[in-house]
């Protein structure tokens, strides 16, 4: 009785691990993106609409329409194209986040 309710619980501990996304990509992230040299506002990792406002991401990085971000460290950085901020500001270069550019507190290991 006790091996079977344990090979149950490995199972769905199992189901749990493989279904559940760890980190999402980026085309399911919602953010800005520099595009053909504009800056694109990014719903669910596609394109839709310039970027007509600064934004304050949750880390405190202000992103403006011409494609600076300050950085809550106060450094100022411009993005090239194809690379995007997230909304809670990790600053990402083809799909992968750069480490130096994460939010305070993540994990910077992969």
């Amino acid at each position: 009785m006790v091996r079977r309710a344990l090979g149950s619980f490995a199972v769905a501990a199992l189901l749990v691990v493989l279904c559940v996304p760890g980190r999402p990509m980026a085309a399911g992230m919602d953010g800005v993106i520099m595009q053909g040299g504009k800056m694109m506002m990014m719903k669910a990792g596609k394109a839709m609409d310039p970027m007509t406002a600064n934004m304050t991401m949750s880390n405190g990085a202000i992103v403006m329409p011409d494609g600076t971000v300050k950085l809550p460290s106060g450094e100022t950085i411009h993005l090239k194209d194809g690379q995007m901020v997230m909304m809670d500001g990790t600053i990402m270069d083809g799909g992968k986040p750069k480490p130096m550019m994460k939010p305070q507190g993540m994990d910077t290991n992969e």
